[in-house]
């Protein structure tokens, strides 16, 4: 990773790591940062190609980009919302002595539909999407939005990004692209069999990008993984449920004894 990788501090306590979703920066976590870094010192990654680190490129290698942010980090517990909960899974796969506990927020192990696995996109809505980043750059992107935040949490949303519009301050198309790339060319789920890290997958019930039910098929493939659905929530639950989902979070973090199936 260059020498100009920046990550940005607060707190004290045991690390943890905030890492952003898909076409984002980290903040977009908002006062949920500010709430935990009460108990840690909380690290707030922007990916490469995203906010602060919009020099560096985004590798189209998911190990890659997990293992540039683990040697920028010490032993950490891990929080990823969407594209971050992927990178996650990754650097835990990895390397799991730099990964205490994870929460993927809204995250699988694939997001791509599978003969295996029902729960990700087919290939027309990933083309779909594709072309709409060339064809209706704006527009494809404010769907987006409105689709992961809701029109209730949009201008939350877009408060906390710094931005009027979500085009204001986007990555660039190719780093859009490469995310893309990162989220439907992945598939974890014979890898995390062997995940003993302890997890949870949590999301809420609205979700219209990964599906609800899907948390708890990904949880039971893991040894020691727990997921939980917050009912009404949608793709970004931290923004719309946020008290709901600090209690969640926060349970899991603090408990000394592994999770349980739910």
């Amino acid at each position: 990773m260059p020498d100009d990788f920046r990550i940005i501090t607060r707190g004290q306590g045991p690390d943890l790591v905030l890492l952003h979703g898909w076409g984002m920066h980290s903040g977009i976590w908002g006062r949920i940062a500010d709430v935990l870094a009460t108990e840690f010192r909380v690290n707030l990654v922007d990916l490469p190609g995203h906010g602060v680190n919009a020099r560096i490129p985004l590798s189209r290698n998911l190990n890659d980009v997990a293992g540039s942010i683990m040697a920028e980090l010490p032993s950490a517990i891990w929080v990823g919302w969407s594209l971050g909960g992927l990178v996650t899974l990754a650097a835990a796969l990895e390397q799991p002595e730099k990964v205490q506990k994870m929460v993927m927020v809204a995250a699988t192990p694939s997001f791509s539909k599978r003969p295996d696995w029902d729960c990700g996109a087919d290939k027309q809505s990933q083309q779909d999407f594709s072309d709409g980043l060339e064809n209706d750059f704006a527009g494809t992107l404010n769907q987006f939005c409105l689709k992961t935040f809701g029109a209730s949490w949009l201008e939350d949303s877009l408060h906390r990004l710094g931005v009027s519009s979500i085009i204001d301050n986007v990555p660039s198309k190719q780093v859009l692209h490469t995310g893309l790339y990162l989220l439907y060319h992945n598939n974890l789920l014979t890898r995390i069999r062997s995940c003993k890290v302890p997890s949870l997958f949590l999301g809420g019930s609205r979700d219209r990008t990964v599906r609800p039910g899907s948390l708890s098929q990904a949880a039971a493939l893991m040894p020691a993984a727990s997921a939980v659905v917050i009912p009404g929530a949608g793709h970004a639950p931290f923004i719309s449920h946020e008290e709901k989902f600090l209690d969640i979070t926060l349970g899991f973090l603090n408990a000394r004894q592994g999770v349980a199936k739910v």
